[in-house]
């Protein structure tokens, strides 16, 4: 039954967050130019990464909060947890103080490093710049960012369903 709500939620949260991330980037994009601001250009396939990555990442985080929902049993701590596993990692590395290595470490083995699908900019191996989170570089591949969301959701979701068929016998 859990798996079952898994799936559902999965998709619904894909959609949602897939409509607003269509509605939302072309959005951002004009207030961001009209602001000043400078848009570097990217690919198409790389837009359309951003924008089913995100969509992705939100429905892989729905299905993590309802996971640990279920082992947890109470709302409040559920909630509290997704929240600080997922959005504290990415506040702390967004901090200018913090050591590179730390970003890195937190951007390869928490949550948070889902948001790798988000990067846009390349490195690249002749420039000599300062390639951390920080400055919008992830340490991993876009999609090997968002397996390790996975990973956590898939195995706290065998944990859960585990734990639901222990309390139910």
């Amino acid at each position: 039954m859990l798996v079952a709500k898994a799936i559902v939620l999965w998709a619904v949260t894909f959609v949602a967050g897939l409509a607003g991330t269509l509605v939302a980037t072309p959005l951002g994009e004009r207030l961001a130019r009209g602001n000043g601001v400078y848009i570097f250009p990217v690919s198409p396939s790389t837009e359309l990464r951003v924008g089913l990555g995100t969509a992705a990442l939100l429905a892989t985080a729905s299905v993590l909060a309802l996971s640990v929902g279920a082992i947890f049993r109470h709302s409040a701590g559920a909630v509290t947890t997704v929240i600080v596993a997922l959005v504290l990692p990415y506040i702390l590395i967004a901090i200018p103080f913090m050591p590179a290595s730390v970003s890195d470490w937190l951007a390869r083995v928490t949550p948070g490093a889902a948001f790798a699908l988000q990067q846009t900019l390349v490195p690249y191996d002749q420039v000599a710049s300062n390639y951390t989170p920080y400055c919008g570089y992830y340490p991993l591949e876009p999609w090997a960012g968002f397996a390790v969301l996975a990973g956590y959701a898939m195995v706290s979701l065998a944990a859960a369903a585990f734990l639901l068929r222990r309390r139910d016998a």
